[in-house]
C-alpha cells in the first residue's frame, strides 16, 4: 500500500503494510507518524539509508485495537514547506556547476518567487526596507556570497561566478541586464582574490556591511571580532602652545560632489531603464510601471523564524506568482520630458559645462578666494561601466579647469572620494599591488594631477594610503583624511579590518603634532561620520580622536550625501564640542539643486564666522538653456539663523530650538537640506524633517539617544 498525506505542503511518503478495518484509527495512527516526521521528534526511528536529499526513517509497529501497521517513511527536504538557507545554497552552487535535476528546477522556481525583489536596488530600498524585505535581502546575499566562497574554493573560474552571480542578479530583480553583468565582472577580481586570501572572509561580513542599516545595528548582523579594535590616543602635552596666527583675512570656498559626466546628453532620456540617467545612447524606460500589489503580510508570510534561523516557507510562493502576474500595469507612452541642459533632477549625474559654471561664477563673483576646499566625488554613478581611462581624465579635468580659472594663487585643497576608485568604491590595503586590484594606480595620477598644490611629504602619504596633511598658512594645518577605507561598499574591508585603523592612527599622530606646534586643524573626509555607509567602530573611534583633540580642531568639512547639513559632537558630559560642516554638491543627482559655499575664518581660531550658500534653482535654468543659471544666496548661516556665533554650542542650541520654541528654523533647515529643490523640499513631511534634524546629532553609527530626546520634544512641545 502506498498512502501519501499531505500537510502544509510538506509531502511525506509512506510506504508499508496497513491491517485492520478501523479507517479512524489507521487514519489516526498515519497522522500521528506525520506529525512526528514533520517536527523530527521520532524517539524509535532508526535511519538505514540516507542521501543528500532524502532520508528513508523505518519505523517500529504500531497497533491500536484492530489495527497494526509496519512501514517506511521516505522524508525528502525539499518537499518541505520551510527551506533552511543551506538549501537555497546547495540549489546555487548547482547551478554554478550546470547539475540542476528538474526537482532543482521547481525548487529554483519557488525561491525565486519568494526572494524576487519589488524593485531594482537603490540606496533608498535598503535604508527604508521593511523588516521582512530587508531578511530576504540579507538571505539573497548571504547565499550568493556563500555560494561565490565554495565555488572559488572548489576552483570555479571568475568568469563561470560572474556569469552565475549576474545571472541571479537579472533573475531576483536586483538590477537589469548591463548593470548586473558590468558590476559583477569588475567586481569579482576582488571578491575572488580576498577569498583566496583571506580565511576569515566570510558571507556574513560582507552582507552585513553593505546592508547596513542607519537604525537597526541587527540587520544583517555579524560577529567578526576583527572589526572590533581601538585607536590609541596619547596624553594632552604638559605644557600648553602657544598659538599661532596671522590676522590677514581668510575667505575659503567651498565645493563637493561634481560627479562629471562626459556622456550627459541635454535633451536626452532622463527617464531611462539603468540606475543613471541622461546618457548618450541610453533608452528609455518600458511602457509600463511594475507596482506591485504583493501585500506585506503575504511576503512576510514567505519567513519563518525556528529557534532563530530563518527558513522560507514555500506555501506561500504559488500566492505570490499569482499577485505577481497582476502586478504590471501597462500604459501607453509615457511622454516624460526630456533631459535638462544645465542638469536634471532625476537620477542624472552633472554635464561638464555645468560644472563650469560652478567654477566660473565662485570666480567672477567672490575676488576674495583665499583657498578652495574641493572634498571629492568626481566621477559619475555609472558604476557599472567606469575605466581607468575615463577616471583619469575626469580627475585631470576638474583640477585643470579649477587651476585655470582661480590661477595659482588660491591654494587648493583635494579630497578622494569614494567614486574616484576602480571599481567604485574599492580602496586596497597600500601592501596589495596586484592589476585590477591595487589602488596605487589611483594615488599616483592623484600626485601627477594634484602635484601643484602638494608638498613633498604630502605627496608622499598621498602616493602611500590616499590621504596627506600640510599648513596652508602659520597656524592652520589641513588634514585631508581617506575615510573612503571604511565605506560599507569597500570590500577590502572584509580582507583587512585593520586597514582602516591605520588611517585613524596616522590622524591621531598628525593632530598630536599639531597641538603640541599650536597649531589649529581642518578636517576634510569625503563621508561624514555617524551616516550608515561608515562602519561602526570607525565613528566610534572617529568620536574618541574629535574628543581627545576639540581644542585643536576648529572645523571639519565633508561632501557625499550631496545635501546640505552639518553635525555637532558632544563629550561624555553631554557637551558639544565640534562641527562637522557638509558642503552639499555640485551635481542635481537625486533631487538636489547644485551649490557651493564660502566660508569666512577666524584667523585666531580658525573657525567659521560665517558660511554663506549659493545655488541656483535647475528647473528655472532649464527654461533657458542659452543663458548661464541664475545664481543666488540661499542663506547666510548666521543671519538667517539669528546665531551669535557658529560654535558647536550655538549650533546645538538651534537644533534644539528647532523642536521648541522657534520651529519655523526647522522648516528653514528642511528647505535649505534639499536646496529649495523643486521636487525633494514639498515632499520632505514632518518624519522627514525630523529624520534630517536626527542625522545632525548622530556622529556614532546607532547611538540615536538624541535623535530620539529631539523626536519627544517636538512631539510635546
Amino acid at each position: 500500500m502506498l498512502l501519501v498525506l499531505v500537510a502544509d505542503s510538506c509531502v511525506i511518503r509512506i510506504r508499508g503494510v496497513v491491517s485492520g478495518s478501523n479507517d479512524k484509527a489507521i487514519i489516526m495512527i498515519m497522522t500521528h507518524r506525520l506529525i512526528e516526521v514533520m517536527f523530527r521528534v521520532l524517539p524509535t526511528q532508526e535511519l538505514v539509508n540516507g542521501d543528500n536529499d532524502k532520508a528513508i526513517i523505518t519505523t517500529h509497529s504500531l497497533a491500536l485495537p484492530g489495527v497494526t501497521m509496519q512501514s517506511h517513511i521516505i522524508v525528502s527536504k525539499y518537499y518541505c514547506p520551510t527551506l533552511e538557507q543551506e538549501t537555497v545554497e546547495d540549489v546555487l552552487k548547482k547551478i554554478l556547476v550546470n547539475d540542476l535535476s528538474e526537482e532543482d528546477k521547481s525548487l529554483l522556481e519557488d525561491i525565486i518567487e519568494i526572494l524576487h525583489r519589488p524593485e531594482y536596488v537603490s540606496e533608498n530600498s535598503i535604508q527604508y526596507a521593511s523588516p521582512t524585505r530587508t531578511t530576504l535581502d540579507c538571505v539573497i546575499c548571504r547565499s550568493a556570497f556563500r555560494t561565490a566562497i565554495q565555488g572559488l574554493k572548489a576552483g570555479q573560474t571568475e568568469e563561470e561566478l560572474t556569469n552565475v552571480i549576474s545571472t541571479l542578479c537579472i533573475t531576483l530583480g536586483i538590477a537589469g541586464y548591463g548593470v548586473c553583468k558590468g558590476a559583477v565582472s569588475l567586481n569579482i577580481p576582488i571578491i575572488s582574490y580576498i577569498v583566496k586570501n583571506e580565511p576569515q572572509a566570510t558571507a556574513e561580513a560582507f552582507c552585513g556591511f553593505v546592508l547596513q542599516n542607519v537604525g537597526n545595528p541587527n540587520n544583517c548582523p555579524f560577529d567578526d571580532q576583527r572589526f572590533e579594535w581601538e585607536v590609541t590616543l596619547p596624553a594632552p602635552p604638559a605644557v600648553e602652545a602657544v598659538p599661532v596666527f596671522e590676522t590677514k583675512p581668510l575667505t575659503i570656498a567651498i565645493i563637493t560632489d561634481a560627479h562629471l559626466d562626459p556622456l550627459y546628453e541635454a535633451f536626452g532620456v532622463a527617464d531611462c531603464d539603468e540606475p543613471v540617467c541622461c546618457r548618450i545612447g541610453q533608452r528609455p524606460a518600458s511602457n509600463y510601471i511594475y507596482k506591485s500589489h504583493i501585500d506585506e503580510s503575504v511576503v512576510a508570510e514567505s519567513l519563518t523564524n525556528v529557534s532563530g534561523e530563518i527558513k522560507l516557507n514555500l506555501n506561500v510562493a504559488p500566492k505570490i506568482r499569482e499577485l505577481r502576474k497582476k502586478s504590471q500595469t501597462r500604459f501607453s507612452k509615457r511622454h516624460t520630458a526630456p533631459a535638462g541642459y544645465w542638469g536634471d533632477y532625476r537620477n542624472c549625474d552633472s554635464p561638464i559645462w555645468a560644472f563650469d559654471d560652478v567654477i566660473d561664477r565662485i570666480a567672477e563673483t567672490h575676488k576674495n578666494i583665499d583657498v578652495l576646499y574641493y572634498i571629492g566625488d568626481t566621477i559619475d554613478h555609472g558604476v557599472w561601466e567606469t575605466s581607468y581611462e575615463l577616471i583619469n581624465d575626469m580627475n585631470r579635468y576638474l583640477i585643470e579647469k579649477i587651476r585655470k580659472t582661480f590661477g595659482d594663487e588660491v591654494q587648493v585643497i583635494p579630497v578622494l572620494g569614494n567614486h574616484e576608485s576602480q571599481p567604485t568604491n574599492q580602496f586596497a590595503p597600500s601592501r596589495v599591488i596586484g592589476d585590477h586590484l591595487n589602488t596605487t594606480w589611483l594615488y599616483e595620477g592623484l600626485v601627477d594631477k594634484w602635484g601643484f598644490y602638494l608638498t613633498e611629504d604630502s605627496k608622499r602619504t598621498l602616493l602611500e594610503r590616499g590621504e596627506f596633511s600640510q599648513l596652508v598658512r602659520p597656524g592652520l594645518r589641513v588634514i585631508v583624511l581617506n575615510n573612503n577605507v571604511a565605506y560599507r561598499y569597500n570590500w577590502w574591508l572584509v580582507y583587512d579590518p585593520l586597514d582602516a585603523k591605520k588611517h585613524l592612527d596616522w590622524l591621531v599622530e598628525e593632530l598630536y603634532k599639531a597641538e603640541i606646534a599650536g597649531e589649529k586643524v581642518h578636517i576634510l573626509a569625503h563621508i561624514p561620520p555617524g551616516v550608515h555607509d561608515l562602519t561602526y567602530t570607525w565613528t566610534r573611534e572617529y568620536n574618541k580622536i574629535v574628543n581627545r583633540f576639540t581644542n585643536t580642531i576648529a572645523a571639519e568639512f565633508n561632501g557625499h550625501t550631496h545635501s546640505d547639513e552639518f553635525k555637532v559632537f558632544y563629550n561624555q558630559q553631554g557637551t558639544p564640542i565640534n562641527v562637522a560642516w557638509g558642503g552639499g554638491s555640485a551635481t542635481s543627482y537625486t533631487f538636489y539643486n547644485l551649490n557651493y559655499k564660502i566660508a569666512t575664518i577666524n584667523t585666531r581660531t580658525f573657525e567659521p564666522l560665517n558660511i554663506v550658500n549659493y545655488a541656483y534653482n535647475l528647473t528655472e535654468a532649464n527654461l533657458t538653456p542659452n543663458r548661464r543659471p541664475h545664481w543666488f544666496q540661499l542663506y547666510d548661516m548666521k543671519n538667517t539663523f539669528g546665531l551669535t556665533d557658529l560654535s558647536a554650542v550655538s549650533m546645538n542650541d538651534l537644533v534644539y530650538k528647532m523642536v521648541t520654541t522657534n520651529k519655523e528654523y526647522l522648516e528653514k533647515y528642511a528647505a535649505f537640506y534639499s536646496k529649495l529643490s523643486d521636487t525633494r523640499w514639498p515632499n520632505c513631511n514632518i518624519n522627514c524633517k525630523l529624520d534630517n534634524l536626527c542625522k545632525i546629532v548622530v556622529t556614532v553609527l546607532w547611538e540615536r539617544q538624541r535623535c530620539e530626546e529631539l523626536r519627544q520634544l517636538y512631539s510635546v512641545s
